[in-house]
């Protein structure tokens, strides 16, 4: 399997160059590099890379928990498929057969000013670079932190729409929207994993089971993340002051990065390096 995104050659040379990596390109790649001087590359070789940039587990782990203060901001979107929210996601008005992201980082919220024939359900992202994101890895637990939104059900979109500050109390004859909408709540996340019996998936594409309207867009997935699939059992979840749950049922964590505004294939390459050394975690 290869990448979505294709490279710069001149930034994989100069980084290869910088690092003292060595790095064949197929024949193929090759091909494609004299027409668009850009190249896909082999989650093989991106893998290898990895390997010789951080030769042992240690090194590996430190690249793990370090790189990502420089990648930040990052998202991530957490679901839970299990019976009950299956019989909450029946309220939905719109695609009730598509689960909606329990956890998002960084937080999206509805707002009535955004909803648009590109944006039809209204949803805001609220991105703020100066915000923490924070992983760790020990002893087979993986922990990951940061600010983002916590879905708290759903209400009418007067009392959802955040620019009110305080949420207003509900007066008769008050305006405002009606319309039942997702309420996402700015909170604190705390995700602890337990990586034994973990799954991953580079690069995963999109899931019709799932509601990407609330979250960020499958594309960043798609393009630069990665997928982890495990049981509830093994997740705890602590939302601000609240005590932490145990899930139930199925779990999904999404995490990735958008580079649309960025130009340098390095800092690119360099993320997918990361994304390549997470993918193997259940052996670090």
């Amino acid at each position: 399997m290869a990448s979505r995104y294709e490279f710069d050659y001149k930034s994989i040379e100069r980084f290869c160059n910088n690092n003292q990596i060595t790095l064949n390109l197929n024949q193929e790649q090759l091909n494609h590099m004299t027409i668009t001087e850009t190249t896909s590359l082999l989650v093989e070789q991106i893998s290898d890379i990895a390997d010789q940039l951080c030769p042992d587990e240690e090194s590996q782990r430190e690249f793990l928990e370090q790189q990502i203060e420089n990648f930040h901001p990052l998202s991530l979107s957490l679901y839970v498929l299990n019976d009950d929210l299956w019989k909450i996601m029946s309220r939905k008005k719109k695609y009730p057969d598509r689960m909606l992201p329990m956890i998002t980082i960084p937080w999206f919220y509805w707002q009535e000013d955004e909803v648009s024939k590109k944006n039809p359900l209204g949803f805001r992202k609220q991105e703020d670079p100066s915000s923490s994101f924070c992983m760790m890895l020990d002893k087979e637990i993986l922990t990951v932190s940061g600010n983002g939104g916590d879905f708290a059900g759903f209400l009418e979109g007067r009392i959802v729409d955040q620019r009110k500050g305080i949420r207003p109390l509900i007066i008769p004859g008050s305006f405002g929207s009606k319309e039942i909408v997702a309420n996402y709540e700015s909170r604190t996340i705390h995700l602890t994993i337990k990586t034994q019996s973990l799954k991953t998936k580079l690069y995963p594409r999109p899931l019709e089971e799932l509601d990407y309207f609330h979250s960020e867009h499958p594309r960043v997935f798609f393009e630069h993340g990665i997928q982890l699939t495990l049981k509830g059992e093994d997740v705890n979840l602590k939302v601000g002051a609240r005590r932490g749950t145990t899930l139930r049922g199925d779990v999904l964590v999404f995490l990735g990065k958008d580079f649309r505004e960025e130009t340098d294939s390095t800092k690119i390459l360099m993320f997918h390096l990361w994304l390549s050394i997470l993918n193997r975690i259940i052996f670090l």
